[in-house]
């Protein structure tokens, strides 16, 4: 019985994760798109994601009270649980970036940061593989997810710094450019919250937590 709940759970996540990668798709590449539309698309997305949010966390609850698992079964609905949070709010980062993209839909200025598309391929794949990671229980997939957050750190430390130097050379384009630089910020939140549901992929394969400490694994 509470076998196959779990498996209902997690794909029931996995669905909510579709959806999340798909905002996140649509918002960045919003950016080079003739139209706003594509705002209303994520902000459509984002309902059925947090009507999957609240049916988990309802399901997951109900599950612990009528059933009371222990060891494994307990780590993995904990798992489901917060990894669904997770999820939520990487939708929520999703609207910030398109609502920061709708500004700059058909400006030239995007041209001038080509790192932000090799920014957004690193968090989308970060978030793809930390999610294979959790369906396989894989630690080693999920040890190189939070390995790999170092990597967008580092392209938002340089989007950052070439948008300084941007905003000084043209300061009349601040606005536009603080657009860009909010796009980043959330794209870096995206490695974060990836990074999140790879430590608790590991704390579900070996019962023990790595935040800050994966160096130890």
């Amino acid at each position: 019985m509470i076998s196959s709940k779990k498996e209902e759970l997690k794909q029931l996540m996995m669905a909510q994760a579709g959806l999340v990668e798909k905002m996140i798709s649509m918002a960045i590449g919003g950016l080079y798109d003739s139209g706003v539309s594509f705002v209303e698309e994520v902000m459509i997305f984002e309902k059925h994601v947090n009507q999957i949010e609240m049916e988990l966390e309802s399901k997951c609850t109900a599950l612990i009270a009528l059933h009371q698992p222990e060891a494994k079964d307990l780590r993995v609905i904990l798992m489901i649980y917060k990894i669904n949070n997770d999820l939520e709010r990487l939708g929520d980062q999703a609207v910030n970036i398109a609502e920061s993209a709708a500004q700059l839909v058909g400006n030239p200025v995007i041209r001038e940061l080509p790192e932000l598309i090799t920014m957004k391929n690193a968090t989308l794949a970060m978030l793809k593989e930390s999610l294979d990671a959790f369906a396989r229980e894989d630690i080693s997939a999920a040890r190189k997810v939070c390995n790999d957050d170092n990597i967008v750190d580092d392209l938002n430390r340089n989007i950052y710094k070439h948008l300084v130097k941007l905003m000084k050379a043209n300061p009349h384009q601040i606005d536009l450019y603080l657009h860009i630089l909010r796009i980043a910020k959330n794209l870096e939140r995206i490695g974060d919250l990836s990074t999140n549901i790879a430590e608790n992929t590991i704390y579900l394969a070996v019962g023990k937590s790595i935040k800050h400490h994966v160096e130890e694994l």
